[in-house]
């Protein structure tokens, strides 16, 4: 299996079953996908500024700070719930940088047919939040972590302290937040050693450890020009290492990663796949910016104004079933088309 793929190449795609169905959700893509995901980034603006999100002279071009209110949040999002959606993840940016999340979290929590409220989150405000987002309805957290080397860590984040994030971590293990994933970014250089010390995280403690082929973006594609590690190639690994993985994936999957673990461990080892082996054909997501706007596809060519709309809510539901028509079949990053998206700091991947 070659370590590396050349963009470009067709990929297969992943032969997994289908995220659930829910056949009361009343947004239905012109494909038949039924969508009832969707993540909501609240802001644009984060605390870490890490190697493959994020140029180290920007200056935050993203826009002005006129982000939804708490209040807007809770009647665009209680629209989508109203229509379908029953998961919704928080992201950002750093979600927590904002001193109203708590606020956030209580409302989105109380909406009528929410089944569940998660958060994605670089960790670094965890250590003191993550008891009261428990306590005001988050359910699981996704937290960024890209190697368990100190200096290493302070290198890839440019600023960031692999010490307090981990502090965060054992908070959220703590404050009974099920489960808690790592997310670690599948990079050209990262040390193998590295990638093994994440792993083994898993023999002994109840975390998901999950490894995301790094996608390109206009701001990050410089770092692996053409070439891409492979998921495929880091299993492999893992298995000469562990022997064979055993399937961890939950009977009713609810998104594109594929679980596994070591046998007889306590923790599961992920596999996201977006350029390897696409999973578009079974998209169950929609995406909403911090400023109001519909985001079809993470790298759709546009997005769509709904903040107008918020006082009507005819209008508004009107316009969502409208844009809907527009959702694509599949991501075109495989032929090296990221469509409109600057960074991942505009919506949190």
């Amino acid at each position: 299996m070659s370590e590396f793929y050349q963009i470009g190449t067709p990929r297969p795609v992943r032969d997994i079953p289908a995220p659930r169905i829910d056949d009361e959700s009343q947004l239905v893509d012109s494909f038949g996908r039924r969508l009832t995901y969707l993540r909501v980034s609240i802001t644009d603006r984060c605390n870490l500024r890490c190697l493959y999100c994020l140029p180290e002279d920007a200056e935050f071009p993203f826009g002005d700070r006129d982000f939804l209110e708490p209040t807007e949040i809770e009647t665009l999002v209680g629209a989508l719930v109203d229509l379908g959606i029953r998961r919704v993840r928080l992201t950002g940016g750093e979600p927590l940088v904002r001193s109203d999340i708590l606020d956030i979290v209580r409302r989105i929590r109380a909406l009528p047919g929410l089944d569940e409220l998660a958060l994605s989150t670089n960790g670094t405000e965890l250590p003191r939040l993550a008891a009261p987002l428990r306590d005001a309805g988050i359910d699981r957290v996704n937290v960024s972590i890209d190697t368990l080397d100190g200096k290493r860590f302070h290198q890839l984040t440019r600023t960031g302290d692999l010490e307090r994030v981990w502090q965060g971590v054992e908070a959220a293990l703590e404050a009974g937040l099920d489960p808690v994933k790592l997310n670690s970014v599948l990079m050209k250089d990262h040390e193998e050693q590295d990638l093994d010390r994440l792993v083994d995280l898993t023999l002994e403690r109840p975390l998901a450890v999950r490894f995301i082929e790094m996608m390109p973006t206009a701001t990050n594609a410089h770092l692996q020009p053409g070439k891409f590690r492979s998921c495929d190639w880091l299993r492999e690994r893992i298995e000469r290492r562990h022997g064979p993985l055993e399937s961890a994936d939950p009977e009713v999957r609810t998104g594109p990663a594929q679980s596994f673990r070591i046998p007889g461990a306590t923790g599961t080892v992920g596999f996201i796949t977006p350029l390897s082996h696409t999973f578009c054909h079974d998209c169950n997501r929609l995406r909403v910016t911090a400023r109001g706007e519909l985001r079809l596809c993470l790298f759709g060519e546009k997005v769509y104004p709904l903040r107008h709309l918020l006082e009507d809510r005819q209008a508004l539901e009107t316009e969502i079933f409208r844009v809907l028509e527009d959702k694509p079949a599949e991501h075109m990053l495989t032929q090296g088309n990221y469509g409109n998206l600057a960074s991942f700091m505009e919506i949190g991947g």
